[in-house]
């Protein structure tokens, strides 16, 4: 957990800068940051220009706070703070730096958190381009990445059921949503590892058979984090690639962004309408 003098300082600019305070946040995966320009009546703030605040050093994480609403088919909605961008374990070796733009989330006030990510398929059902509602989670990054114990609840603390962690309530919004906009919304459970290599066969081959679907080097503690200051939680996965030895060659980063281009129109449109609709 960050220092409370800094996520202080970090506040205190933001709080001089914004006009209105978010009640909903959103993190953007990689090749999803073209979202953020979707805000109306939109306010930028650099991460590089908030004291204590993380910046990203991976292509496709612009490290920018946009603050705003969303505004489709005569519907705002309410006040969203997105993140474009996120810092991954693998920069820093720090869960502090994972971590703090949650805590500025939950400071600010959001109470609803919608998390997103660029994810290798392991399961044969899964596409590139395909969206992949979280319904679980698998953490074999093997990092504990909960708060402090005064910010835990009893439950929490405890690790009892996963619906402490993602909102049941918002999945069924969004399988709504993506019913009534006529997008396909598959659902699996993402497994987070530190990175930043990519798997081997071996490795991928191991996550299928302890049951998981995508794979992907963030997220999880972000949920974790979350849950632990008391928001509701919903995870979205962009299938960016087929994990090692499914698609019969070399990953790379670029190829993730590519497919952020290529789905960007649905993600949006789900994003969009979810936002629309939900109130926390």
């Amino acid at each position: 957990m960050a220092d409370k003098s800094k996520l202080d300082k970090a506040l205190s600019f933001l709080n001089e800068t914004i006009i209105e305070r978010p009640v909903i946040a959103v993190i953007l995966g990689s090749g999803l940051g073209n979202f953020a320009e979707e805000l109306s009546d939109q306010r930028t703030v650099l991460a590089s220009s908030i004291p204590f605040y993380p910046v990203s050093t991976v292509q496709g994480h612009d490290g920018k706070l946009a603050f705003g609403r969303v505004r489709t088919g005569g519907r705002d909605s309410l006040p969203v703070l997105v993140f474009k961008g996120r810092v991954h374990f693998y920069e820093s070796g720090s869960l502090e730096s994972v971590l703090f733009p949650v805590q500025v989330a939950a400071a600010l006030g959001c109470r609803l958190l919608i998390v997103t990510n660029a994810a290798g398929a392991i399961a044969r059902r899964l596409a590139v381009g395909d969206l992949m509602l979280i319904k679980d989670f698998v953490n074999c990054a093997f990092l504990d990445p909960r708060l402090t114990p005064e910010t835990a609840d009893d439950n929490f603390l405890n690790f009892t059921a996963r619906s402490q962690f993602l909102d049941e309530s918002l999945q069924d919004e969004l399988r709504a949503c993506a019913r009534d906009l006529e997008l396909t919304l598959h659902e699996g459970t993402y497994c987070w590892l530190r990175g930043p290599s990519y798997e081997t066969r071996a490795e991928i081959e191991m996550l299928r058979r302890i049951g998981a679907d995508s794979v992907g080097m963030s997220t999880v503690p972000e949920i974790v984090a979350a849950r632990s200051l008391g928001m509701r939680i919903v995870g979205i996965s962009l299938i960016s690639n087929l994990a090692t030895g499914l698609g019969g060659h070399r990953l790379s980063h670029d190829e993730v962004a590519e497919a952020g281009k290529k789905v960007s129109g649905s993600f949006s449109r789900l994003l969009r309408e979810l936002l629309v609709r939900t109130s926390p």
